[in-house]
């Protein structure tokens, strides 16, 4: 691990949301598309660029190859939420889930909600519950993202930490004959996927393209969670830009340079906030507290590469592992980064810039 301090010359970057990906070419409007010149890399291939919204926030797609799938990333994408992943929607699998199991049941879950569900309750026991899937009542009580946000009562909070504990939920092998995987909760408690379900949009973006032999490369954003996939024109390497946690929106850190495919995901205590009687309350909530992460970082961006990282949804882990390094702050985090082979960019709130080995020579910091 090496740690730098940060260097206050901020080089300013047109960008969007937590992590902004730069691919080189200039675009316009909401969905462009540019035929590359003969002789060069990409001859016969374009470039599709398009922004959208889905999963409650801003997707943005640039796709290099001889066809655009940026609508079929959508569709998918939107069917993941509206189908499975929404605890709005009233006929979501989540839904129902939630629904089922506080009546007592115990419920079999379709084969990719398991995936997700598994993957989850897993990064919670490594974690130590830093990352915690049962957190979406308290993260409701909250409501930093609402209109007129403010700190619960002290009471409130501890009536709903009684139903935040990944302990109780209980994941069951397959039945005989091959049946699906089954789960039951204790009654009052939630399985909410919000937290990873950014990652899991950049997870299905990337089974997507990769059925796809007319793609050479792509950048996927799914708000603060990128895919970057395949090869870059031109053989340069994917630039994803860091925001600097204590300036201005437009203003970053460095630039990490990726080759091939890698999920990236960022969480800072600068995006989703309030501020009650002149203390800053943030949207990332510690599970074992109730209350905002108090740990020493600003910010953790997570790179997870298909292949090293430990999983099957490397989506998924860069997005919730961002979530409980937070929680756990710079040491705890580096280590849990560790474990899942996985390597991160920490900025804890004394300006250091710690950067796992992994990612050290591919860091530029302005």
């Amino acid at each position: 691990m090496r740690r730098k301090e940060k260097n206050k010359k901020w080089k300013v970057l047109a960008a969007w949301g937590l992590l902004v990906f730069l691919t080189g070419c200039a675009g316009g409007g909401l969905s462009s598309k540019t035929r590359q010149e003969p002789g060069s890399s990409t001859t016969k291939e374009e470039r599709f660029s398009k922004t959208d919204f889905v999963m409650d926030t801003v997707l943005q797609m640039t796709i290099y190859g001889r066809t655009d799938y940026s609508d079929e990333i959508k569709e998918k994408l939107s069917a993941a939420e509206t189908e499975e992943l929404s605890w709005r929607q009233a006929d979501s699998e989540v839904f129902l889930l939630n629904q089922r199991c506080s009546e007592g049941e115990t419920v079999e879950m379709t084969e990719a909600f398991s995936g997700w569900a598994e993957a989850s309750l897993s990064l919670a026991q490594k974690s130590g519950g830093a990352f915690d899937p049962t957190i979406g009542n308290l993260t409701r009580l909250w409501d930093v993202e609402g209109e007129n946000p403010t700190v619960p009562d002290k009471s409130e909070i501890q009536a709903v930490m009684e139903s935040v504990g990944y302990e109780a939920i209980n994941i069951e092998g397959e039945q005989p004959q091959g049946g699906r995987r089954r789960i039951s909760m204790k009654d009052g408690v939630t399985l909410d996927l919000g937290a990873v379900g950014k990652g899991i949009g950049c997870d299905i973006a990337g089974e997507i393209l990769g059925g796809k032999r007319d793609v050479q490369g792509a950048v996927i954003a799914v708000g603060g969670s990128i895919l970057t996939y395949g090869s870059k024109p031109g053989g340069e390497p994917w630039s994803v830009a860091i925001r600097d946690p204590e300036g201005a929106e437009g203003e970053y850190v460095g630039v990490i340079k990726l080759e091939g495919n890698a999920f990236v995901s960022t969480s800072g205590d600068y995006e989703k906030f309030f501020v009650e009687d002149g203390k800053k309350y943030h949207h990332i909530m510690d599970p074992s507290t109730g209350y905002p992460s108090e740990s020493d970082v600003s910010s953790v961006t997570v790179v997870c590469v298909p292949g090293k990282t430990k999983g099957k949804y490397p989506g998924l882990l860069s997005d919730g592992l961002s979530t409980a390094c937070f929680v756990l702050g710079t040491e705890k985090g580096k280590a849990l980064l560790e474990e899942y082979g996985a390597e991160g960019v920490l900025i804890d709130k004394e300006n250091n810039v710690t950067v796992t080995d992994g990612l050290a020579g591919s860091l530029e910091l302005f």
